[in-house]
């Protein structure tokens, strides 16, 4: 009996391994969007018998026997390195040379954070997503702005129509001791929390902080290719351990027909 809930576990473990493959691949397309890796750790184990003692001719014995009960997911652990930079010639599309991410302020003041710098202007002059969140800092640009520009370094201009430039605000991005410990929440936000640690706002550009691209957003970091091998692999393994449960029903039906 201990074969078919071991061979169980495998089975669960692996089914979820194909929906976060799954996940991944679906969001190939995705713009900033990070892939998850399922991370596996073996279950408790039952010792049969204990080593120790000594034989009939006095020498120690090492022979314990402990059986495992199988494996379950250990963890999701989410991969923040960077995606390719895809041009699109927007000038509030953002870019990020490095590992942090854009500061912004929800509708209800809620701070969260992202990768995807898909900006444009609302109907207040701010630059937010196309979900109604704002950048953190407050860049706010004038009605009568024709133009703007943002620099490697965040500083943000615009061109008024008598060709004019002003310098508006500059955007600051924030980084975590522990990014894979952010919380996401969906449509490429994330939540600081204790495993993430605080957010530390810097300069882009200055003092280890990526610098900005304008024009480009950063595509998605999933390789199809791996994740092809990898849903393979989990395949495979799949079969494999409902094999040995189809094997320890065999066994058991066996010892059922044993007069």
């Amino acid at each position: 009996m201990r074969a078919l809930y071991t061979a169980a576990t495998g089975m669960a473990a692996q089914q979820l391994r194909i929906d976060n493959i799954s996940n991944n691949l679906a969001n190939v397309n995705t713009n900033g969007f990070k892939k998850s890796r399922a991370d596996f750790e073996d279950l408790y184990y039952q010792k049969v018998r204990t080593g120790g003692g000594e034989n009939a001719a006095g020498v120690k014995r090492n022979d314990s026997v402990e059986v495992g009960h199988g494996t379950r997911t250990a963890a999701l652990r989410r991969d923040f390195s960077s995606g390719a930079p895809v041009q699109t010639d927007r000038p509030t599309d953002l870019f990020i040379n490095g590992k942090e991410f854009f500061a912004l302020q929800s509708p209800e003041g809620e701070e969260v954070y992202t990768r995807t710098g898909a900006f444009s202007i609302d109907d207040q002059g701010n630059l937010a997503t196309s979900g109604g969140y704002t950048l953190a800092g407050g860049v706010q640009v004038p009605q009568d702005a024709v133009a703007i520009n943002i620099a490697a370094d965040g500083v943000v201009t615009t061109t008024s129509p008598d060709g004019t430039q002003s310098e508006i605000g500059s955007i600051q991005t924030a980084r975590f001791t522990n990014a894979a410990g952010l919380e996401a929440l969906g449509a490429g936000l994330y939540q600081a929390n204790e495993r993430s640690g605080e957010a530390e706002l810097g300069t882009p550009g200055g003092d280890g902080y990526g610098e900005l691209l304008a024009g480009s957003l950063e595509g998605s970091n999933v390789d199809v290719a791996e994740e092809l091998i990898a849903m393979i692999m989990a395949q495979r393994s799949y079969e494999l351990t409902s094999k040995a449960i189809s094997t320890a029903d065999e066994m058991l039906q066996f010892t059922n027909q044993l007069k």
